[in-house]
């Protein structure tokens, strides 16, 4: 056998040592680059989550609390960006002693499967910013200590409820929380989240938009009687909603005589459960037949499997019955976003007599504002879609200076907008020199920004008024129980008065009318509590709920 034949490079790189370890380093950085390379072309990263936050769910989204404001997935819209970088300027130009408030909601929607969207969200992070603009530029709600304003995910549906808060209670101490506000849809998941955070927090939790009847008591009590101790809310309950819807349609003329409750029956939502049993109560007075309309929605449906078009399939197979009711009013006890697949069948189904349909729903509702399907069907003539919203821009009417209420939601909208007070024109005065906020009046329509403000002053009161703060964060709730009679709170969505159970006393609820434009207008304010709530009452009077 012949004696091998050495390569005479590798020869001449064995006689030079530095050379040869350089080719090497060469040789391996190409292959790991090159490896990393081919291998991020193949497998793609997963999405980096920020501090306060992990990544769950499917499709991945971040939960948790969004202490650095970074994106929650990887697709956000370019206005959820814009808002969680305001949110980080905001909070970057706070100095010294400040207290921090968390506004938690599904911060990741997926299209077709939550009953929210993105457009939905972005009004309740602008009333929150909002609210602690105010508190940190203006007189409106004390002057210290600062605030602090963080967003916090529970991931599609809530699903990711119990990782947010493992992620609050870890952060609660070092970032000064005081407390929670938002919540979003009156859902199961939202209820042990609350329950979670008064049990192992204990502080309070300010629902913006909970408005199901069960929503403050605690998911653990074998009694459903036990509340939830630190839960308030600054919207009005459902019972008290359908209470509005009654008399309003009472007051309708000629009188109406034969209503039906299209009844969403799924199981672990507690906002239809609980508008269609006050629906089915609450419509039956004399001279009114009332017929229940049962339908079902998907639960735990995966990402593009199709909401509407289950829907749609039955609400096609609903429709004779609906024709066979003929009523003059249906009530629709669902969720907002499912109003379209009702509206779409009963414009594109057959014809039976019924020239237009008048629809009156409860504030989700306010989620179909910009609904194609609600929006071709009233433009066909064949509906008529009006709800009853928790609040809405222009409840209070125009004149000027009008109530004292108005001036409470004047004010605001100055903040909001950054314009000049709509009846003073005056432009809102800040503390520093400081840019105001210039948020677009349309985002005002659906009555959510009022109402997260409104949760966030709340918090931001109770946090002023505690002194001993952050070391008996406890005390928090009992301040918040203060806030009745003459001790009321003013607030965008009306006067904010705290009943012994958390929930507001004295709260108007408007019946907001939709045009075909995407237009909300208020077509009539009800007081579901009785008589109206517009002023700090008078000394001696009895102006106030709880006075």
């Amino acid at each position: 056998m012949p004696p091998a034949v050495g390569n005479p490079r590798f020869g001449r790189l064995r006689r030079h040592p530095v050379l040869s370890a350089l080719a090497a380093l060469v040789i391996l950085a190409g292959l790991v680059f090159g490896g990393r390379w081919g291998y991020g072309k193949l497998f793609p990263p997963s999405l980096t989550c920020g501090a306060g936050l992990t990544a769950t769910g499917s499709p991945l989204a971040c939960a948790g609390v969004n202490i650095d404001s970074g994106p929650f997935t990887d697709h956000e819209p370019a206005r959820m960006r814009e808002l969680e970088g305001m949110v980080k300027s905001a909070n970057d130009t706070v100095k010294g002693p400040y207290t921090s408030i968390v506004l938690m909601l599904d911060l990741s929607p997926v299209s077709d499967v939550d009953t929210l969207t993105y457009d939905s969200l972005y009004p309740n992070i602008e009333g929150a910013l909002t609210a602690v603009w105010r508190a940190n530029n203006t007189a409106a709600y004390g002057s210290t200590p600062a605030i602090k304003l963080y967003l916090a995910n529970m991931g599609s549906q809530y699903g990711s409820w119990e990782q947010t808060v493992a992620k609050l209670k870890e952060k609660a101490a070092s970032e000064h929380v005081s407390a929670v506000v938002g919540l979003g849809q009156s859902t199961e998941q939202t209820r042990r989240a609350a329950a979670a955070i008064s049990a192992q927090l204990h502080i309070p939790v300010i629902g913006s938009t909970v408005t199901g009847n069960s929503m403050n008591l605690d998911p653990a009590d074998p009694t459903g009687k036990k509340q939830i101790v630190d839960m308030f809310r600054v919207s009005p309950t459902n019972s008290d909603s359908v209470t509005a819807a009654n008399q309003y349609v009472s007051g309708l003329r000629p009188a109406v005589t034969s209503l039906a409750v299209v009844a969403d029956s799924v199981t672990g939502d507690d906002y239809t459960q609980t508008l269609a049993e006050d629906a089915k109560a609450k419509f039956k007075v004399q001279g009114r037949t009332v017929t229940v309309l049962p339908y079902t929605s998907p639960v735990d449906l995966p990402a593009g499997s199709g909401r509407q078009a289950y829907l749609v399939q039955q609400f096609n197979l609903m429709h004779a019955n609906l024709c066979q009711a003929a009523p003059s009013v249906v009530y629709f006890a669902g969720r907002g976003r499912d109003l379209g697949a009702f509206v779409e069948n009963w414009v594109q189904g057959a014809p039976c007599g019924i020239a237009q349909l008048h629809i009156l729903a409860g504030d989700d509702a306010s989620e179909s504002i910009r609904d194609k399907a609600v929006l071709s069907g009233i433009a066909s003539g064949r509906v008529t879609v009006a709800y009853t919203a928790l609040a809405s821009p222009d409840e209070w009417g125009k004149e000027c200076p009008g109530s004292d209420a108005k001036r409470n939601y004047d004010q605001f909208w100055s903040a909001f907008t950054g314009r000049p007070d709509p009846c003073t024109g005056q432009p809102l005065t800040a503390d520093q020199d400081v840019p105001a906020l210039s948020f677009d009046p349309v985002d005002l329509a659906s009555g959510q920004a009022m109402l997260t403000h409104d949760a966030a002053v709340a918090a931001v009161s109770a946090g002023r008024r505690d002194a001993v703060g952050l070391k008996n964060p406890g005390l928090e709730t009992g301040i918040l129980h203060q806030f009745y009679c003459a001790q009321m709170l003013p607030g965008a969505s009306g006067w904010l008065s705290f009943g012994s159970d958390g929930t507001p006393a004295g709260k108007p609820t408007p019946v907001v009318q939709l045009g075909s434009d995407g237009t909300a207008k208020t077509i009539a304010l009800t007081w579901p509590d009785g008589a109206p709530n517009l002023s700090l009452p008078q000394r001696g009077g009895k102006g106030a709920p709880g006075c």
